[in-house]
């Protein structure tokens, strides 16, 4: 999601502060989203789940000279299973990735963001609707920037700042992930999106300044659902889904 969110980005014009943990090619698509869109992109490599990470990447933007006014927290990790087969530094990864970092980047940044007109895309998840067993501890940290982003919204009313949290369904990243909804059965499959069409929809809805958006014609339709079905049904359907 986050190289699809990349291109949007660098198709409408906009340079480009990018992350990623070392040896993910991230170089050299930085160097294909400069040359195909006539943009300037610059990357680092900074773990943001290190206790230092969060502020080192915000000094490495400050030293180059860096004036951002777009900022999208898509970092995230997500991991499943029952939760007594989580380790310790899955839980760890999950919290400091997911949470820690998201909510430092952002007090790091806003000073920068309040001196132009701004926006702060947050990436949460549709399961934060639906309690789906085995995902516990990664639906958990998503209803926290869902929280967090909305308090935000409301917290920097007035001062040029719009903050959006963008809930997406399932998406066809990797094949780890494909693997994960074809056996989630056909709710799932129904309302898959790929990549380029969650950049898209998040982009474009960001400009609009909406603060909470949902992709598809069918995650739309499933959260009316969820609100008409009672919740402890919808927990045991999911429940049975994720026990695969």
């Amino acid at each position: 999601i986050g190289k699809a969110l990349a291109g949007e980005m660098a198709s409408r014009g906009h340079n480009l502060m990018l992350n990623s943990l070392p040896g993910e090619g991230l170089g050299e698509y930085c160097r294909v989203l400069s040359d195909t869109n006539g943009i300037k992109a610059y990357f680092f490599e900074i773990d943001l789940t290190l206790p230092e990470g969060p502020q080192k990447l915000f000094e490495e933007t400050e030293k180059r000279g860096l004036k951002i006014n777009i900022l999208i927290n898509n970092a995230g990790i997500g991991i499943e299973g029952p939760i007594e087969s989580y380790t310790r530094e899955d839980i760890d990864r999950i919290i400091f990735l997911n949470i820690r970092a998201l909510t430092l980047l952002t007090g790091c940044f806003v000073p920068t963001l309040r001196q132009t007109r701004s926006y702060i895309l947050n990436i949460s998840s549709f399961g934060i609707y639906v309690p789906a067993a085995y995902k516990s501890v990664y639906l958990a940290s998503k209803t926290y920037i869902y929280y967090f982003s909305r308090a935000l919204a409301s917290e920097l009313k007035g001062s040029g700042i719009s903050v959006c949290v963008f809930m997406p369904g399932p998406v066809r990243t990797n094949s780890h992930v494909v693997k994960r909804i074809e056996k989630a059965g056909m709710a799932a499959k129904a309302t898959v999106m790929k990549p380029e069409e969650i950049a898209y929809t998040g982009i474009s809805e960001m400009f609009k300044g909406r603060e909470a958006i949902i992709p598809g014609r069918i995650n739309k339709l499933l959260f009316a659902y969820c609100y008409i079905v009672p919740e402890g049904i919808m927990v045991a359907v999911l429940r049975r889904i994720f026990r695969q």
